[in-house]
């Protein structure tokens, strides 16, 4: 994917995840799925799924071993690693992809990315080496990563790795209407993630008090299955997925379409439409598949619903047409606290 198509995610990771059910961390779980009992139905295996695969990944501490004063980027605790793998592949079992592991080897470059940000007040995937803390290994990780840095002393400490991804999968704000940040995550041939963090409680930026930032790397990790998962890939899928989890954006990706010419349109069970603002048409590029980004109007998922998604006139490929259903299973709580999304800060 082009440079241009990397764009900095600016994420305040002020708040915890606040879910009214919570359950044991089943630590065995690879994220793929949601369990192997025969007699769970599908809709039981999606719930099971998202308390063993996204509940279970909640933190109490990333274990950071660092110190920004003297530009020691640190270390993290296996089980933060872990819990990071985890979570993104809970979001790639969604949509019928493959599970990824830790490349370990990139961890150190990640810390040191992370620290950057950190340090510097700021996200960008080019940091000269004139800025405080840089290191050519935090560079590089950068530049072939997803970046996000927040503030505040909610609780910064315990869960901004995970955070972060679930803002990743977001991608919220102008500057993200592609939703690169989540095409690169469900990437088919992605593999492997690296990834680091760093928390510094001591540190302000315009009165708030704590700063976290966190870099996944991608960009090295692309050697699996270039065909593995599903004829198309859609976020929200064509499965069933939590409601807290149906963010904003849809999209729909599918190898060598062109969407130029595409219409969308989404409606639920009882047959209401919903006006679909298209914000991006994106062509194939990198590694990353041809897809089209949507936001549909006035949503609001307050029991199980369904809803019914099709993608028409689709040039270049042999079929022109994609009708799927999205099963979204209604859950009380929410993703990241209200509080967190008005502060949220996108570049």
């Amino acid at each position: 994917m082009k440079k241009s198509l990397l764009f900095s995610l600016l994420i305040l990771l002020s708040a915890g995840l606040v879910l009214s059910a919570c359950s044991k961390d089943d630590d065995d779980d690879d994220g793929g799925g949601g369990g192997d009992d025969p007699n769970l139905t599908d809709l039981e295996k999606a719930k099971k799924s998202y308390q063993d695969n996204y509940i279970g990944t909640k933190l109490n501490t990333i274990g950071w071993t660092g110190n920004e004063a003297s530009c020691n980027s640190g270390d993290l605790s296996s089980e933060t690693r872990k819990k990071v793998v985890k979570r993104v592949s809970y979001y790639r079992s969604l949509c019928g992809l493959p599970a990824v592991t830790l490349n370990s080897s990139q961890n150190k470059s990640c810390q040191d990315a992370a620290l950057i940000m950190m340090a510097n007040n700021t996200l960008t995937h080019t940091p000269s080496s004139g800025m405080t803390c840089w290191t050519q290994a935090g560079y590089d990780a950068a530049k072939t990563g997803n970046i996000a840095i927040g503030w505040g002393s909610a609780e910064p400490d315990a869960n901004h790795s995970i955070n972060a991804v679930s803002g990743y999968i977001e991608d919220p704000g102008a500057h993200n209407k592609i939703v690169g940040h989540r095409a690169w995550l469900l990437a088919r041939e992605l593999s492997a993630i690296g990834t680091g963090s760093v928390y510094d409680g001591s540190h302000n930026y315009q009165g708030m008090q704590g700063a976290a930032a966190n870099c996944i790397r991608w960009g090295d990790n692309r050697n699996g299955n270039s065909t593995a998962g599903p004829e198309f890939i859609a976020y929200p899928p064509a499965a069933y997925i939590p409601s807290v989890l149906v963010f904003p954006r849809w999209h729909f990706a599918l190898p060598n379409a062109n969407f130029s010419s595409s219409t969308v349109s989404v409606k639920d069970g009882s047959g209401t439409s919903y006006n679909c603002n298209i914000i991006a048409r994106e062509s194939q590029g990198g590694g990353i598949e041809a897809r089209i980004v949507w936001e549909p109007q006035g949503i609001a998922i307050s029991s199980d619903m369904n809803f019914e998604v099709t993608v028409g006139n689709i040039q270049g490929v042999s079929k022109t047409s994609y009708t799927y259903i999205v099963k979204a299973f209604y859950v009380t709580g929410v993703a990241r606290k209200a509080t967190e999304k008005r502060k949220m800060l996108i570049l």
